[in-house]
């Protein structure tokens, strides 16, 4: 029996009864979502049958079991979640709708993991719901047993939001009790005043569930029903052209026949009729697939420049990344399109070959078209490498414009006169020659083949006509099969261009796709406090102000200093950057216990910002071992790694983002914030001495910074970087010359709120 057709469910106080059975207020005894709740126990069970019901394919691997710390808090429960997906091999994205939206984003976020608040104060544990996908306005729900009920959304929206309104829901009675609405009234009434009291407030505790951006390809594809759509649109293409056949064929044999047959005449007409919502759900079907398969494109690209290491990064130019930008939207435009409409011009090539054969000219007709359709291809692979050549040439001279465009200021004051415009002159002329190659190509594959093609088919006539055999039922059908074979080189012309184009764009945009898939499977869900270590008491503190002095290749000896409680220690660490012949870091070794203040000195070029990169996991060493509290960086995952050691680069490497203040201050920590975050960075802000920045700006932390709000300056940016890192509540905080750019008042005031707020600090700087 499903859930909604258990009785006594819904039943109000007033005596009303909500749409289906469900939906009971929050003054209820009666629980309808009882029998569907999953244990907290249970909660990695939960979500290995969640991904399997919704088609992501998890890992077979035994599912986690979290732990009494990961449920003591939100955070620790959604760092366990976004764990326990990524070992079965999805990803959890977690989803904060208002209170008046919590209908909608339950609707939009199948499948789900929904935390049902509540739920401690029976049990004595943390419940849950699997929501497997939706079905018109209900949700399909996954109980413990893997079978599935359907609830309607409004029943699993009044579960969730029954501990939010519990809170007002007495004080909104006494309104109503003392104003004297109606008891008939009572239940619209409260629900008026509770969107109105509660509309503003954030709710989270729902997880939707995605393969992520890495997973293979086809993978995503399949998850997102492409293929099924691409088979559903070739199907509906070839449908829709066998009906164009028919017509043609039913009213050509009327009029060849000198007799307008009226029943001939209503087959055709109710054959062209069909062919109308054929045609609809083409375009339907092809916009779909477009928009999805180009989502998955953006996504996975994305997902891919993130994953670039700091190197590939340092070695493109901006230049050459905006080119690969244009390019991946070429990849969108043509492949997507162009591919369908190259297979959808290979059916009705085939058709058509097939209508010559049944013609005047026989089988030598269908023959003359294969050579055409060769003739075709031929083109476009020249078209394909003329392309190339055009394509190679263009992004040259976007990504000369972006650096020139980049360094226009130093080009100014520097830079004599005469050689503002070097080379620009030859670069515009190959471009130029290349323009009119790729022309010449287009002209040929896009106009005059496709055209040529009716005078050879009409050429092709000659041999029978003067023999003087065949019919005119014969010659009707050749004709008619040249006039198909025609639209179909053109279509077929077009989507092999396309095709062409995607390629070329693909060879730029390759390595972001590739990037994506980078790391192997993570490790199982570690406990909440795996990699950090609590503050020791004051007197077992390390004495802050341990020093060391890093050498010429990068070695840092630290001075012997007593640590009980080693945060982070390093063994014969050692990195070179690609393509130098001298390594950066060699053999370096260090401890750095829990309440230390290092500070590591050196020249110039000795390895101190590298050494800071591998101590916060922006880049990893080639070899030697670094553990966090006894965990290396494979153990404990490298999101996890960062979020433990926090890190401010130097100030080439680290940026203003447009955007809030606020979002510069906390993307680092979590977003959207909550009001305690907001108040956290403000009160670090003044102590760093932002105070009157943020009394000038209108908006305060609302204000918009970056290239196209507030200015910052040198200063001001560099204590924006520090407070970034502070506010990430790291075990270790490593500062790399942030404090350069500070006057001494300044920087004493910023160094006096660091060593208060940071547990464990390394700052590097000149001597």
């Amino acid at each position: 029996m499903t859930a909604e057709a258990q009785p006594g469910w819904g039943a109000r106080p007033d005596g009303a009864r909500a749409q289906g059975g469900w939906g009971a207020r929050p003054d209820e005894a009666v629980d309808p979502l009882g029998a569907l709740e999953w244990p907290a126990e249970r909660l990695g069970d939960a979500l290995e049958a969640l991904a399997q019901q919704g088609g992501l394919g998890p890992r077979a691997v035994a599912a986690p079991i979290p732990t009494a710390g990961h449920l003591r808090s939100a955070d620790a429960l959604g760092a366990w979640i976004d764990q326990a997906a990524g070992y079965l091999g999805v990803e959890a994205e977690p989803i904060a709708a208002r209170y008046d939206e919590v209908d909608a984003a339950l609707s939009r976020a199948s499948p789900a993991l929904v935390w049902l608040r509540g739920g401690e104060a029976r049990g004595g544990a943390p419940r849950f719901l699997a929501v497997v996908g939706r079905r018109g306005r209900d949700l399909s729900v996954l109980r413990a047993d893997r079978s599935t009920a359907r609830v309607p959304v409004e029943a699993i929206a009044r579960r969730i939001l029954r501990p939010l309104e519990a809170q007002v829901l007495p004080e909104v009675d006494r309104i109503l009790a003392r104003a004297g609405v109606r008891p008939r009234r009572r239940g619209r009434a409260r629900e008026a005043l509770l969107r109105e009291r509660l509309g503003p407030v954030i709710l989270d505790g729902i997880w939707s569930l995605r393969l992520p951006p890495g997973a293979p390809f086809r993978r995503q594809l399949a998850a997102a029903r492409v293929p099924r759509r691409v088979l559903g649109l070739l199907a509906a293409h070839l449908s829709a052209y066998t009906l164009w056949i028919l017509v043609w064929m039913t009213v050509g044999r009327s009029i060849l026949d000198d007799h307008l047959d009226e029943g001939w005449l209503l087959a055709g007409a109710l054959l062209l009729a069909t062919v109308v919502p054929l045609r609809q759900l083409m375009a339907w079907l092809s916009g779909v697939f477009t928009l999805d398969s180009s989502a998955l494109i953006k996504q996975r690209l994305l997902s891919g420049a993130l994953a670039l290491d700091a190197e590939e990064v340092r070695s493109e130019g901006a230049g050459r990344f905006l080119g690969r930008v244009i390019e991946s939207e070429a990849i969108e435009a043509l492949a997507m399109g162009g591919g369908v409409a190259a297979v959808a011009s290979a059916f009705e090539l085939v058709a058509a070959a097939v209508v010559l054969a049944q013609g005047a000219a026989g089988a030598l007709h269908a023959l003359l078209l294969v050579a055409w359709a060769v003739l075709v291809v031929a083109l476009c692979a020249r078209f394909y490498r003329r392309r190339a050549r055009w394509t190679a040439a263009r992004l040259a001279m976007t990504h000369d414009l972006i650096e020139r465009l980049v360094g226009h200021r130093t080009r100014l004051a520097q830079e004599r006169h005469g050689r503002w415009h070097h080379g620009e002159d030859e670069a515009l002329s190959q471009y130029l020659l290349r323009s009119r190659e790729l022309d010449r190509s287009q002209i040929e594959i896009g106009a005059l083949m496709p055209r040529g093609w009716l005078i050879a088919g009409i050429a092709g006539l000659l041999p029978p006509f003067l023999a003087g055999s065949g019919s005119a039922a014969a010659y009707a059908v050749a004709l008619g099969g040249v006039l198909l074979a025609s639209r179909a080189l053109l279509g077929l012309s077009a989507g092999l261009s396309s095709l062409a184009s995607a390629a070329i764009a693909w060879e730029q945009v390759s390595t972001l796709f590739q990037a994506a898939a980078r790391g192997g499977a993570p490790p199982p869900p570690l406990p909440p406090d795996a990699g950090r270590t609590p503050p020791p008491p004051d007197a077992e503190r390390s004495p802050p102000g341990a020093t060391g002095i890093a050498g010429p290749d990068g070695a840092r000896d630290v001075e012997d200093v007593e640590v009980r409680a080693p945060v982070l220690e390093a063994h014969e660490l050692s990195f070179r950057h690609k393509g130098r012949a001298r390594a950066a870091v060699i053999d370096v070794s260090l401890r750095i216990g829990a309440g230390e203040r290092i500070l590591l000195e050196g020249p110039s070029g000795g390895g101190k910002s590298t050494l800071s990169a591998l101590l916060s996991g922006l880049r990893a060493p080639d070899a030697g071992l670094l553990l966090l509290n006894g965990l290396d960086r494979h153990m404990l995952g490298a999101a996890a790694w960062r979020r433990r050691v926090a890190a401010a680069p130097q100030f080439h490497e680290n940026y203003v983002l447009s955007g809030t203040l606020a979002y510069n201050l906390l993307m680092g920590r979590r977003w959207p914030p909550r009001p305690g975050d907001l108040a956290e960075a403000e009160e670090i802000c003044h102590e760093l001495g932002l105070g009157e920045l943020l009394g000038r700006m209108p908006g305060g932390l609302e204000q918009v910074v970056g290239e196209t709000g507030w200015q910052l300056s040198h200063g001001e940016r560099s204590r924006l970087y520090i407070a970034r890192a502070l506010l990430q509540g790291a075990e270790v905080v490593v500062l790399d010359e942030s404090f350069a750019a500070l006057d001494p008042e300044t920087l004493e005031r910023a160094l006096r709120c660091v060593l208060r707020r940071a547990r464990t600090l390394v700052v590097i700087a000149h001597p």
